[in-house]
């Protein structure tokens, strides 16, 4: 009895007299079809498990994401939240007393297992660990103002409460405040002390880190009075020259 073809035999018998007419190999159109299949099948199954990384498959309701990228977004946005629109991070004054060192404590005590010494002026904050205990300890001249912002102390000399909670904002001699400044821009310019950030929900920033209108008008009338002072600085001195001069040529005709 005389078997009857099936469909796939029938399907390769036609690949091999197309592959005779076209002058090619039956057996390398063969073996191209059948690799491509499996090769877009391979792919196909790839991307399957690719896309379903991530997912929850215990219950019905499949939910995929993809964790690293989670991840990498939620970093991006806190980073995001802890820093003002200048780029500046913001730092509240429960973090800046945590980097203050209490008047009780030993000089061993103040910077052990890595502590850092943090202070603020006019709202800026800086790490003057570099400073050691000697500046910033319990029995250094400026312990007080270790892990708080005492602007008004840096002119008053007033160093307790009383005298860091001053309002230097209404003080009427703009050269006070020019010596309040002036020690900002020591810190600032220092060598190894480093700036940190911005103190937030204060006179000097708010919340978002941005600049208070008291603290421009603090730093406008400093910078007004060092340039007047410097200029009063610059006339001494071509007075004091002016006369020695003058006191030489009276010499010299004796």
């Amino acid at each position: 009895m005389r078997r009857k073809a099936t469909p796939l035999a029938t399907l390769l018998w036609l690949i091999i007299a197309a592959s005779i007419l076209n002058d090619q190999p039956s057996s390398i159109k063969l073996m191209t079809v059948v690799s491509a299949e499996e090769a877009s099948e391979s792919e196909d199954a790839t991307n399957t498990a690719s896309s379903n990384e991530g997912c929850n498959n215990d219950n019905d309701d499949q939910t995929c994401t993809n964790p690293s990228t989670t991840n990498d977004d939620s970093e991006e946005a806190k980073t995001q939240q802890q820093l003002s629109p200048s780029g500046e991070r913001l730092i509240t004054s429960t973090e800046l007393a945590s980097h203050g060192i209490k008047s009780t404590e030993s000089k061993e005590a103040a910077t052990a297992g890595g502590h850092t010494i943090w202070l603020s002026i006019l709202g800026r904050v800086y790490d003057v660990t570099s400073g050691g205990p000697s500046y910033y300890g319990p029995n250094g001249s400026y312990n007080f103002y270790s892990g708080r912002d005492a602007s008004p102390c840096f002119h008053s000399g007033q160093n307790n409460e009383e005298g860091a909670s001053a309002k230097l904002e209404e003080w009427e001699d703009d050269k006070h405040l020019m010596s309040v400044y002036d020690w900002s821009l020591f810190y600032e310019k220092h060598e190894t002390y480093e700036f940190m950030g911005v103190l937030v929900n204060s006179k000097y920033y708010d919340e978002n880190g941005e600049e208070t209108e008291v603290r421009k008008d603090i730093v406008d009338r400093a910078s007004r009075a060092k340039v007047i002072v410097e200029k009063e600085k610059e006339e001494r001195k071509k007075a004091r020259l002016e006369k020695r001069r003058a006191e030489r040529e009276k010499n010299m005709k004796k």
